[in-house]
């Protein structure tokens, strides 16, 4: 047994430290390593070191118990990430190790294996019989008539077996990896099944790691705004600044991104490319993949499988992997960046960039910012409508403002007319969803066989089932919030903690049978434009129906084959998604949008009606977008019609700056939670004069949040304004401070604190 030394360990508990373990074991402590250490008197928790200590503590330390890896898992620089966000998010480290641990390495402690890098090369399947056999592909197909999955495995086998070099008389290598893309519905367990057969064998083989792209790159010509765009992102003397691409929707900024993407394979780095969605990976895969080759470019996001994780996992962990480009969510930001040459933050506007739920409430957009600063590497945020804070900081020099001023294609940009409700519901010109203006419009899209998009910012059939009779809304029992109809599979549901019921029979008041259904989802959108143009080609895109892996990649190939006319989407469609032969978009209804009691509310509704609009043409003849409203004169309409962003950004700065909210504050939220609405009350008022003593002033609340309760816990917000200069990391000190002195008020043990630093909501 070798001498014993010490290491702090980060553990998943709500705790704001690393924790000091004795090592006695055979093998070399080193930060990133995964550990299981005791944890209280029962517990064994999987933990990860973070540094080795020179000196032992002042207290008898507990042995840790075992090293699950042979070489790191994580990378110092994931490390010192986790301690980053820790701080700046007022969180625990363990929250950042939670969010940064995929699945595949949350081992539990009966496991005994070790976990070892598999640096040597990737599975890779071939078809067991030489090429000479002619009959044996015959015999192979025949062998499985009855086994259509596998067939469908060994056709798929040999589709790409087409693209690759063959080994003398044999039949090419082609990667699992490759095999159960994304854009194929292939298993591992067919594989498994035909290499148990005899039909494929299999063997480790030697990664590619040639960094010469030679011939392979089919990079997109560059218009004259393009070329110039790029010049300026690569520019030496701003190496140092983020830079923001601000190009109108069409302009081509992706075209720009795959140019440095190119330049950084060339230099044998890997590239983030950050897209906020799941359903925007398979498009800009593809798009990726024309241009620099299908081989170097892989997805991340957690609908993979834990193989395709791990094989990306291991590749950047290898200091000497080919240069990848990796097409990921907001959760590629926590990989093991070994040689990143570039990140790229698409729609860096978007919302979903921020995690909601559970800590770490990081916004990926940011610690993005903070990573390319520590690797000094070059990082591009685009966006056809930046944030204001992205906006601001390019005003105040802290980024790099670069602009791409005209669309790709050369055509105009779309027409945006208001059009008023509340004049049609006077005149009787409504025609289902639609003003007569809009109804007209989309009959003549589809007659000059165009695609048209219907939008709706709300997923169900309606938001409201009442009774007619007595007036009885169903509820959500645990929310303050009525219950979602979803027609499709008749249930009700509430879109806040997802409990589901069947629709009754009759009115629980009165027990009549006089249901109505108020308001509008995509399935009652959907409904009344079927009944509308019986003869049209309909698809609704929401979160409902696409949840399988392929859904995505099927609705981009169903659009661009032209198999499908009309679109009912919510802003799932408005994502910088490419939709080449999209020529109309219909905003059902814009003022919900409008009028949410929300300080970016107006930010918000200007970002995706504008992102709407952009949907729509994008290549031969120029588009067109209705906006639905009962306020056709509103500022925020009159500024999309323009295409006007620098207007509405300094209308926003103004206010913003008048009653200081961000970018001229920062702000974090404290909500408290619990079962009882007169104990969070409590409790806020005293945590409110508490922080009031202890700051001086910028306290706003406390104040019940518009749903009050959600899952059964009413809640309390408080809101900390501070100051942009200063020391704010002191200022957050004291916050938690106070948070934790909740423990000895009265019942403030029970109270759940949530602290969401920079809240998007």
């Amino acid at each position: 047994m070798s001498a014993t030394r010490w290491v702090d360990v980060v553990v998943p508990v709500p705790v704001r430290t690393a924790f000091t373990y004795a090592w006695s074991l055979d093998c070399e402590p080193e930060p990133g390593l995964r550990v299981f250490v005791p944890f209280g008197r029962n517990r064994v928790l999987l933990g990860v070191v973070v540094t080795v200590c020179a000196d032992a503590p002042e207290y008898s330390a507990k042995e840790v118990l075992r090293c699950v890896d042979e070489h790191p898992s994580f990378q110092r620089q994931q490390l010192a990430m986790w301690y980053w966000i820790s701080e700046y998010y007022m969180c625990n480290p363990g929250d950042a190790l939670n969010a940064a641990m995929p699945g595949f390495m949350q081992v539990e402690p009966d496991d005994e294996s070790t976990y070892t890098l598999r640096d040597e090369g990737v599975w890779s399947l071939r078809f067991a019989s030489p090429r000479h056999d002619s009959d044996a592909v015959n015999r192979a197909f025949t062998t499985l008539s009855r086994a259509k999955l596998q067939a469908e495995a060994l056709l798929r086998y040999f589709q790409l077996a087409l693209e690759a070099e063959p080994e003398d008389n044999r039949h090419p290598w082609v990667a699992v990896a490759a095999l159960t893309a994304e854009d194929s519905d292939i298993k591992p367990a067919h594989l498994s099944a035909l290499v148990e057969r005899g039909i494929l064998e299999r063997e480790l083989r030697p990664l590619d790691r040639s960094m010469d792209l030679g011939d392979s790159l089919l990079l997109p010509e560059l218009s004259p705004s393009q070329a110039a765009a790029l010049q300026e992102l690569e520019a030496e003397k701003h190496e140092a600044l983020p830079k923001v691409l601000w190009g109108a929707t069409g302009s081509g900024k992706t075209e720009v991104y795959l140019h440095l993407a190119a330049h950084a394979l060339e230099e044998g780095k890997h590239v983030l490319l950050m897209v906020p969605e799941i359903g925007l990976v398979p498009q800009l895969m593809q798009r990726a993949g024309r241009a620099l080759g299908p081989d170097r470019v892989v997805p991340w996001h957690h609908q993979l499988a834990d193989g395709e994780r791990r094989a990306l996992w291991e590749h950047l962990l290898d200091p000497d992997s080919a240069p990848r480009i990796v097409v990921a969510t907001r959760s590629g930001i926590m990989l093991p960046w070994h040689r990143l040459g570039l990140i790229v933050v698409d729609e860096e506007h978007e919302t979903s960039y921020k995690q909601q739920e559970p800590a770490p409430r990081y916004h990926a957009r940011d610690v993005a910012v903070w990573l390319a600063q520590q690797k000094k590497i070059p990082i591009v945020l685009g966006s056809a409508t930046p944030s204001v804070e992205t906006w601001h900081n390019a005003a105040q020099g802290k980024y790099l403002r670069v602009d791409l001023s005209e669309r790709y294609s050369g055509v105009a940009y779309p027409e945006v007319r208001s059009v008023s409700t509340l004049k049609a519901q006077a005149l009787n010109q409504q025609i289902g969803p639609f003003t007569q203006e809009a109804f007209a419009a989309l009959q003549q899209c589809l007659a000059d066989k165009r695609q048209a998009l219907v939008f709706q910012n709300r997923r169900g059939y309606a938001p409201v089932l009442t009774c007619t009779n007595c007036g009885w809304i169903e509820p959500c029992s645990d929310c303050d919030v009525s219950l979602t109809y979803h027609k499709n599979n008749r249930k009700l549901v509430c879109h806040y903690c997802g409990l589901h019921k069947d629709l009754p029979d009759t009115c629980p008041q009165c027990r009549q049978t006089a249901w109505d259904w108020r308001g509008l989802g995509t399935e009652r959108i959907e409904e009344e434009v079927e009944a509308l143009f019986p003869e049209a080609r309909i698809l609704r895109v929401d979160s409902d129906s696409t949840r399988s892996k392929r859904a995505m990649t099927d609705f981009l190939q169903w659009m661009e084959s032209g198999e499908i006319d009309l679109v009912v989407g919510t802003q799932m469609v408005g994502k910088g998604l490419d939709l080449a032969g999209l020529a109309l978009a219909i905003v059902t209804n814009a003022d919900p949008m409008l009028s949410r009691p929300d300080f970016r509310a107006h930010e918000r509704a200007f970002q995706l009606l504008l992102q709407v609009a952009g949907r729509t043409g994008r290549r031969d003849r120029r588009g067109l977008m209705l906006v639905q409203t009962a306020t056709p004169g509103h500022p925020v309409l009159q500024r999309v019609a323009d295409h006007d962003l620098p207007g509405m950004m300094e209308l926003i700065l103004s206010d913003r700056k008048e009653y200081h909210y961000p970018p001229f504050a920062r702000m974090v939220r404290i909500e408290l939670r619990h079962r009882r609405e007169f104990v969070v009350r409590d409790v806020a008022n005293y945590l409110a004069q508490q922080l009031l003593g202890a700051l001086g002033g910028g306290i706003l609340g406390p104040d019940a949040p518009p749903v009050a309760r959600v899952q059964g816990l009413y809640r309390q917000h408080l809101w900390v304004k501070l100051p942009v200069g200063g020391s704010v990391k002191a200022t957050k000190r004291r916050l938690l401070k106070e948070i934790d002195g909740l423990t000895f008020y009265p019942q403030g043990r029970s109270v759940r604190v949530v602290v969401d630093v920079d809240p998007i909501n």
